[in-house]
């Protein structure tokens, strides 16, 4: 009897396995409609007709509905029936969340359908496009210029004397360039991709973000528990209607991407130590902050991963010095790093009260409070300040990496917070792009955040954004003040909270009683 039970039992597990679900379908569908909308963009960005594009996407939708739908969780299956309610609010959210990049995906093909912005109303939200910076810079490099950080090149002599308007590439005022030489060689390549074509540039890019970061939440999911995976799906959403994912992806900005390729080489580092190890010293060489994650690999005594960080990260350098030549690596070193780390660089959005009020760096608290009249808030105090704020992420690093996660939660959590963290080491650090990381903390975490919390949280960082830029500063900057605190707080007490809760599991083993020993004696 008690094996024709045990025989039963696997037939209806066989089964389960087998069934596909109607819900599990939902969810694949739903992944799948986000990945066409941003496959559509980058096809015509490779210069398809729209109507070839469109086929070709939904070609590829019905491929991959068709890979995913049975390597979801079986959990999923009839999930509508145990958590009724819930199902239909993530159904809910879903839909809201493709209508956005639907809406996001037409704006990138075609920028005059300005309806389509995330901000329709914001003039300075639909003209604003990080891409022309790296566009401009590559290209300027491309032409010889010797000193690709001159500020005047991107936005025009005129504009900076006050006589002119500010220079723009079609719609798009163009932004100064502030990052490191080996980043330029993505924006070069990209920009051969598409022969040079700045439309066609953004919406490539478009399609880069969003594939990076839906293939970050698969990697994430792969990582987790069954119970995490389950959070995580449920939760993703809101990820994808958060107004920083939203943001970054209309502003093109590569904060996504980098933080997308820094979380899938964590995840391949472990098992595809080449790969892993690429795409790391890729991230880090590009946006420096992800190097954080350098110091946690090295702290986990993992010399092997590390050399191979090391390794990639000069090789991509020396490409780039092969590349790009060495005036921009001179004046990088000679005349854009002093302005960086003085906050110099930054002087033009730190003209700007809604640039300051939104500002998430802990180099920009002292600014906010210069706006609010107390005196002897210099940048010289925000230097001091992100100084201080550098070594203690720098401790955290070292000490996250000398406990070993109990879980893969656990692990994939230390890992965003410290991206998290040092990505706020810049003394700009908008509000638009930098929050991604903590989204994708709010719906990993269900020790740290339940998912009242979670929610709660998300709003408190996604409403802010509807206050509008001409609002007073006073205002802006007290909406945002728990943005900050979160983007601050948040990442390091979870580092901490996965430290101690590892170290107390190694005390309970070290002070456990050894069992007694059994006698051999006759």
């Amino acid at each position: 009897m008690n094996q024709n039970l045990q025989n039963r039992n696997e037939v209806d597990r066989g089964n389960v396995v087998t069934e596909i679900g109607i819900e599990r379908l939902i969810v694949s569908v739903m992944i799948n409609c986000i990945l066409g909308s941003a496959i559509v963009v980058g096809l015509i960005a490779l210069g398809l007709p729209i109507l070839a594009a469109i086929s070709l996407a939904i070609l590829s939708a019905i491929a991959g509905v068709l890979v995913l739908t049975k390597r979801l969780p079986v959990e999923l299956i009839e999930i509508r029936k145990r958590k009724p309610w819930l199902s239909i609010l993530w159904l809910l959210v879903a839909l809201i969340s493709l209508v956005q990049i639907a809406r996001l995906s037409v704006f990138m093909i075609d920028p005059s359908q300005t309806q389509n912005s995330l901000f329709p109303g914001d003039q300075w939200m639909i003209e604003h496009c990080c891409l022309t910076a790296y566009s401009e810079s590559a290209r300027l490099t491309e032409e010889g210029e010797i000193n690709i950080y001159e500020k005047e090149l991107y936005v025009g002599a005129e504009f900076l004397t006050g006589k002119g308007p500010r220079r723009k590439i079609e719609s798009f005022g163009v932004d100064p360039y502030h990052y490191p030489p080996p980043f330029l060689l993505l924006p070069m390549v990209t920009r051969a991709v598409v022969n040079g074509d700045f439309l066609n540039l953004r919406m490539l890019w478009f399609a880069m973000s969003v594939l990076s970061l839906m293939a970050a939440i698969g990697f994430i999911i792969y990582h987790l528990e069954p119970e995490g995976r389950m959070r995580m799906i449920g939760m993703s959403p809101l990820i994808w209607c958060s107004m920083p994912v939203l943001a970054g992806l209309q502003m093109s900005n590569v904060q996504i991407i980098v933080i997308s390729i820094s979380i899938i080489a964590m995840a391949l580092l472990p098992r595809q130590r080449a790969i892993g190890g690429l795409l790391l010293a890729m991230s880090s060489v590009a946006k420096i902050f992800p190097g954080i994650l350098f110091v946690y690999v090295i702290a986990q005594r993992k010399f092997r991963e590390a050399l191979r960080i090391a390794g990639f990260a000069v090789v991509l350098s020396i490409i780039a010095f092969i590349v790009v030549g060495p005036n921009p690596f001179q004046t990088f070193i000679e005349y854009e790093l002093p302005k960086l780390s003085s906050g110099e660089a930054f002087s033009s959005p730190f003209s700007r009260a809604f640039a300051v009020a939104r500002n998430m760096a802990p180099f920009g608290i002292p600014l906010k409070l210069n706006w609010l009249g107390l005196p002897g808030m210099t940048l010289e105090i925000g230097r001091i300040v992100s100084s201080i704020y550098l070594l203690v992420i720098l401790v955290l690093a070292i000490w996250s990496g000398r406990q070993k996660p109990r879980t893969g939660t656990d692990a994939v959590s230390v890992w965003i917070s410290l991206i998290s963290l040092g990505s706020l080491v810049s003394p700009f650090a908008p509000a638009n792009y930098v929050l991604v990381s903590v989204i994708l903390l709010l719906c990993l975490n269900r020790e740290f955040f339940p998912t009242w919390a979670a929610i709660t949280t998300w709003l408190v960082i996604c409403v802010p954004f509807l206050i509008s830029r001409e609002a007073p500063f006073l205002i802006q900057a007290l909406c945002f003040l728990p943005a900050q605190l979160i983007a601050i707080v948040i990442p390091g007490l979870i580092i901490y909270r996965a430290g101690i809760t590892t170290v107390s599991e190694k005390n309970k083993i070290l002070q456990a009683p050894l069992a007694p020993e059994v006698s051999t004696d006759n």
